[in-house]
């Protein structure tokens, strides 16, 4: 009986050594970090976050000092402080406390979000990793895509904003999200990094995303069915109208322009535009100009609209 008494003493001396190296560690990473946050009233101790894990079973042989009970084995707890260092510098002399206060840690980590832009995780989102940018490389200024332009476009024109490195492909990936805005920079922020590896895998993601711009891009048959609005001038109409005209492919010529562009005038400025034998388009605007000042002072009749026939009522 003797013996079995020492030998629970000597296992209850052990752990109880193991609490006090425990509580020996977590006094001096306490002390390591002090200085560190901001507390409100000097000599004030950093607020701490304990939480008790499961109690250790010591054994079913465990002296007790008031009753021995073999079939109730002593139970120690043991404070966890949530506000030390890395858990994994700490040595648990029990392996099951170790694993809870791993699985605790990340799962403050996970509801709290501490990992969200850690390192490790930030290089695997990234679409371009161990990019090396020259301190001297200004960052153009780039025309912002929409995603409703056409792409090619804005492709040419990115690329000659940054011709200075256009055969730096990771520079050419990483700056491209500035030059976009709105959906188009979300559709680059969704971008897989496993597919995109160089320049062209960019280019190619992009123009098949937006590819539906230049299918519903203004074609001759949109150009001729526009007409001047009522209320706008003949200044702003031709503007709206070479607006739409940039993106017919193939690309309309001068005298192809002018035909188009006359034909979507009514009376009176259709019957003075044809007969001027005009070439040129801003010829044409000038004439137009022209028509609609004798239109304002009226020396030219005003265009009546025609609202339907309506016929005399019979009297009973």
């Amino acid at each position: 009986m003797e013996n079995k008494e020492r030998s629970c003493q000597k296992e209850l001396e052990g752990v109880q050594n193991d609490v006090v190296h425990l509580t020996s560690l977590l006094k001096q990473m306490l002390r390591a970090r002090d200085g560190e946050g901001t507390f409100t009233q000097p000599g004030e101790a950093p607020p701490t976050a304990q939480i008790f894990v499961a109690p250790q079973n010591i054994g079913a042989k465990t002296l007790n000092k008031q009753h021995y009970d073999p079939a109730r084995p002593i139970q120690i707890p043991i404070a966890m402080d949530l506000a030390t260092e890395d858990p994994h510098d700490v040595r648990f002399s029990n392996h099951l406390g170790y694993d809870k206060w791993t699985a605790l840690e990340e799962r403050l980590r996970a509801i709290d979000g501490n990992d969200l832009f850690d390192s490790i995780r930030v290089a695997e989102v990234c679409l371009v990793p161990n990019i090396i940018i020259p301190e001297k490389f200004r960052v153009p200024k780039f025309v912002k895509y929409t995603g409703m332009e056409c792409p090619y476009t804005h492709i040419r024109s990115y690329c000659d904003k940054m011709a200075k490195v256009i055969h730096n492909a990771k520079m050419l990936i990483y700056f491209f999200q500035d030059s976009l805005t709105g959906s188009a920079l979300s559709w680059y922020m969704r971008l897989d990094n496993t597919r995109i590896k160089k320049w062209a895998d960019l280019t190619y993601a992009f123009l098949k995303q937006y590819k539906f711009n230049l299918e519903i891009a203004p074609d001759r048959t949109s150009l001729i069915i526009m007409e001047k609005g009522t209320q706008e001038s003949v200044r702003a109409y031709p503007q709206r109208w070479r607006d739409q005209a940039i993106h017919v492919q193939p690309p309309l010529i001068e005298t192809e322009m002018v035909t188009q562009f006359t034909n979507t005038f009514r009376a009176p400025y259709y019957e003075h535009l044809m007969g001027s034998l005009s070439q040129h388009f801003y010829d044409v605007v000038r004439i137009a100009e022209r028509i609609e000042q004798g239109i304002q002072s009226g020396r030219i009749a005003k265009p009546v609209e025609k609202r339907g026939f309506v016929g005399e009522k019979k009297g009973n």
